[in-house]
């Protein structure tokens, strides 16, 4: 069983993505922004974190880079998780330093746990 944060402001999409976390056997947790979801990860190094793009304030990119340059932190796999599907913008945040990038609605969240399989430890 993994552990994963899910950030995201829309707290309803991140409360189901958490459930369906927890349905395949995982204990995921929700936070709505990225200034939380920093404080979090201050005393809690989950196995993974998915991570929403665009958030009010400090967005997912800014979140990811201070990821990367803390030492605790920097091995620690982030998928980006967004509504935007330009390819380019996907390629910059793999060059950013995200492990993957999803895109909300194209997502088969059957296979969660296939798509989960390299980041998270088996149940």
């Amino acid at each position: 069983m993994g552990t994963v944060l899910v950030v995201d402001d829309q707290m309803d999409a991140c409360r189901a993505l958490a459930r369906l976390l927890r349905h395949f056997g995982h204990d995921a947790s929700c936070t709505d922004s990225g200034p939380n979801a920093l404080a979090y990860l201050s005393s809690n190094k989950p196995d993974l974190v998915i991570l929403d793009v665009m958030m009010p304030g400090m967005d997912g990119l800014d979140v990811l880079r201070v990821i990367r340059s803390d030492p605790r932190l920097q091995a620690l796999p982030v998928i980006l998780f967004s509504a935007l599907s330009d390819p380019k913008f996907r390629d910059y945040a793999i060059n950013e330093g995200a492990n993957d990038y999803w895109i909300k609605g194209a997502i088969d969240f059957s296979k969660l746990d296939q798509h989960l399989a390299q980041y998270l430890p088996p149940n």
